[in-house]
């Protein structure tokens, strides 16, 4: 602990001044070449980087070198600690005594600009939440991209999902919505890594939020960004950019202008189908691998990778705007030698959103402006691509219109910086020759003085018939002309004497006087130039950051739609037709990941015709292993492919507008949250019946499995009829089960039973993998037993077994359970019908 009985010097006051500026975040405080820390933080810099840890009057120290402390911040932010940067914020040079010291900025997980942290392929979302009466508004912001945007909700769920889709690194809230919503905000900690920062109440008031803004934007209202009833967003908004001004010392000034959004007009997918659809990261490790984002990703740019994310998570609700992008992937998918072409130009350009944003924000290095302008080199000849493929409306048109090759802004780089510049501006020689007389003129002086000094020595020969005057230099006097004791008398009266010698004298003209001015201090000089020239250049390019951000976002999008044209092109998907009627029809549909995944054998395609009519519940009945839950998700992701505005994998396919997804697929114990399979499983069955609406696609694998037979046939009967009869709940349901008692469902309208097809021989089952009309008659399950390698003495068992329960069975009455009672039609959204364990 930090002894304050102890005199503190004036240097630990400056110290103990900015440790109290920077709260809970480690303090690196710069010292000359080195950020030092002290007390605790030494210690804890100590252990985690492992450093030193040295004392200096019994004060603890740690260091390290100012110019890798990147690093180490690195290190550190990944371990979940924040850092806060103290710097010299004057000149040592003009200052006597102390340098005046305070924090510059404070980093944390969703503020790293600069780091090897950023994932080019991931936005690095900062959210603010705040809650107001029954309305959620989350602000989201990334400082790499300046992408800043407001939402909100009208359930904390929808809340919830959307933050899980976002991902962000680093979460603010008011500690009112932190003690009221903590199981919420534990929900999403189980789910994902975030750090979660707490502010008092009063930053999120309407009044000083809305104010903020308002000098933010410089301008009188926000109702020219689409905030006039957006309350709650607003002070979620207002919030997150006051406090990362004021609380983490960062320049705002990137940020210039407020998106809004509308889950309206997106497909919802809740966090569970998220997860389960495993649209972008696999169940099994988090990764990309098999997933549906590693199938349709062929990006070429970190913008594209980034964008095709949303996509995948926010499939559109407008027929419209999915033709719009059908078109375009269709020019794409026609045009494969284009297209190609288009891969090789579109290789060169880099992470133009990121680039930018370290220009602003002033990291950027002479390298990272050589990269935007090789990114800009291919622009004409990628416009030129796109007008080929569309040159009259179109996305592809709106967008390839938008990229402005920046030519002023591309030859201010080529003329300035040198082709290959070093790392850092420090390590010198990055300004091209004749950009400056004076740099020029000093790289001659530092690289030439030798011979300058020869040529001068010639000349003043010359000029003064004295063949022996030589010019020389040591440390105390500098540059001198010398001349021995006999020619003194022959010196030109300009020369100004500076020492008498025994055997001669020594000179000094204003001319040698400035050489040496200029010799002394021209690497000084140099570097100072360099960077003062470099920074102009940073600024000018800073100028046109609004324009590169839009240059940037065009290519996105047009990189995402060439990669869906790519992979309907290599993969032989078909331009589904999207339309605003209930059906839901798919031709001999593939499973898009498997079938990129398998190498081995040909994947089996299965229809689906679905309606709100007769088919609107399937019944699938059939063994383990058979493919039920490959042809669930397989229709799950084929409609969400349609909706991206992909093509899909399939002979041909019709999809009426599906407003939401949901997934009731496996189940495993939530210990950390004391729940078991079946609590866990009955939780997501009710939030399925509770929003589901007739244009949503239910899919349910296994329902009731976690509980006895009796309960679990019972439950699973009831959720289906729930969905088969309940007014505005009658969504479309793929229902997979192994309780065939439920086959008898296929009397009640809407519902049809399917199974899987099965080749059975004497001793063997092969499974076709064809959904076919019918119930499974047998569950296979000792014949999966025998896959899986159990003992052939517990096979045998386990079939003798069989035979007896069998043979009871067959004795029993079918289950024909009496039929529910039907909600008022009047009462379109009624709850009357629904169970009492989904309150």
């Amino acid at each position: 602990m930090i002894d304050s009985q102890k005199k503190t010097s004036p240097m630990m006051m400056q110290w103990h001044a900015c440790k109290e500026a920077a709260k809970t975040a480690v303090l690196f405080f710069r010292m000359g070449d080195f950020y030092e820390a002290f007390y605790e933080d030494a210690i804890l810099l100590s252990k985690e980087l492992d450093l030193t840890l040295t004392k200096r009057q019994e004060i603890p120290m740690a260091g390290i070198p100012h110019h890798s402390a990147e690093g180490y911040i690195d290190k550190l932010i990944a371990k979940g600690y924040r850092v806060a940067v103290a710097e010299q914020t004057e000149d040592p040079k003009t200052v006597k005594g102390l340098v005046n010291r305070e924090v510059v900025r404070v980093v944390t997980p969703a503020t790293v600009i600069n780091s090897s942290l950023l994932n080019e392929k991931s936005n690095n979302f900062f959210v603010a939440i705040h809650e107001s009466g029954s309305t959620y508004g989350i602000a989201l912001l990334d400082l790499s991209t300046t992408e800043f945007a407001l939402i909100e909700f009208d359930s904390v769920r929808d809340l919830c999902s959307e933050i899980y889709r976002l991902r962000p690194s680093e979460v603010l809230v008011s500690k009112k919505f932190a003690g009221k919503n903590s199981g919420s905000l534990d929900e999403l900690k189980h789910a994902f890594t975030f750090l979660l920062s707490e502010h008092d109440d009063w930053h999120f008031e309407k009044q000083n939020t809305y104010q903020f803004l308002l000098e933010q934007f410089r301008v009188h209202n926000l109702e020219g960004f689409g905030l006039k009833n957006m309350t709650t967003g607003i002070c979620a908004g207002g919030a997150l950019l006051q406090y990362i001004r004021d609380e983490l010392c960062i320049s705002l000034e990137s940020i210039k202008e407020i998106k809004t959004y509308s889950t309206s007009n997106f497909m919802m997918l809740d966090t569970i189908s998220q997860r389960n659809l495993e649209l972008t990261e696999s169940l099994n490790d988090g990764s990309k691998k098999n997933t549906l984002l590693q199938v349709l990703d062929k990006t070429c740019t970190p913008m594209g990778s980034r964008l095709i994310k949303h996509w995948i998570k926010q499939p559109l609700m407008s027929p419209g705007d999915i033709q719009i992008r059908q078109d375009a992937v269709e020019r794409f998918h026609k045009n494969s030698g284009i297209t190609e072409k288009l891969v090789g130009l579109l290789e060169s350009v880099r992470d133009l959103e990121r680039l930018i944003m370290k220009v602003i924000s002033g990291y950027a290095g002479p390298r990272d402006l050589v990269a935007l302008k090789s990114s800009f080199e291919n622009i004409p000849e990628i416009r030129t691509c796109l007008f080929g493929l569309s040159s009259d409306s179109g996305i592809i048109f709106e967008n390839a219109k938008i990229l402005d090759p920046l030519e002023s802004v591309m030859q201010l780089i080529s003329r300035t910086i040198v082709d290959e510049p070093p790392l850092k501006i420090a390590d010198g020689g990055l300004i091209r020759d004749g950009v400056s007389p004076e740099l020029d003129e000093l790289r001659l002086i530092n690289n030439n003085s030798k011979q300058w000094l020869a040529n001068y020595q010639n000349e003043l020969r010359e000029s003064t018939g004295i063949k022996t005057l030589k010019v020389g230099f040591n440390r105390m006097f500098g540059y001198f002309i010398e001349v021995s004791k006999g020619q003194v008398d022959k010196m030109p009266s300009f020369l100004e004497k500076r020492q008498t010698l025994v055997n001669g004298a020594r000179y000094i003209t204003p001319e040698l006087k400035e050489y040496e001015v200029k010799v002394l201090t021209a690497e000084e000089r140099i570097s100072a130039l360099e960077t003062e020239i470099f920074h102009k250049v940073r600024e000018e390019i800073g100028k046109h950051s609004s324009r590169i951000i839009e240059i940037a976002r065009a290519i996105a999008v047009i990189d995402v739609l060439r990669s869906f044209g790519e992979v309907a092109r290599a993969r032989e998907y078909v331009r589904p037709v999207v339309n605003d009627s209930y059906a839901l029809k798919i031709d001999s549909g593939r499973h898009p990941v498997i079938e990129a995944s398998s190498l081995s054998e040909k994947f089996v395609a299965n229809d689906s015709e679905m309606d709100n009519e007769k088919n609107r519940l399937y019944l699938i009945t059939g063994p383990n292993m058979a493919g039920k839950s490959t042809y669930l998700r397989q229709v799950a992701l084929i409609t969400i492919m349609a909706q991206m505005g992909s093509f899909v994998p399939a002979s041909a396919a019709e999809i009426g507008i599906v407003d939401k997804i949901f997934t009731r697929i496996g189940a495993g114990d939530d210990l950390s949250k004391g729940q078991s399979t079946f609590m866990v499983e009955m939780t997501e069955t009710a939030n399925i019946l509770h929003n589901a609406s007739d244009r949503s696609l239910v899919i349910l694998d296994e329902i009731g499995r976690g509980t006895g037979t009796y309960d679990g046939i019972s439950i699973a009967r009831s959720v289906a009829e729930y969905l088969l009869n309940t007014p505005g709940k009658q969504a479309k349901t793929l229902f997979a089960t192994h309780y065939k008692e439920l086959t008898t469902l296929e009397k009640i309208h809407g519902a049809v039973n399917y199974t899987i097809a099965v080749q059975e021989t004497k001793d063997s089952v092969i499974f076709l993998r064809k959904i076919i009309r019918g119930e499974a008659d047998k569950s296979y399950g000792i014949h999966v037993g025998r896959l899986a390698g159990l003992p052939q003495e517990v096979l045998a068992r386990a079939q003798e077994i069989l035979e007896y329960l069998e043979s009871r069975e067959s004795k029993k009455i079918v289950f024909d359970p009496p039929k529910p009672k039907i909600a008022p039609k009047k009462k379109q959204h009624s709850n009357e019908y629904q169970l009492s364990f989904f309150s």
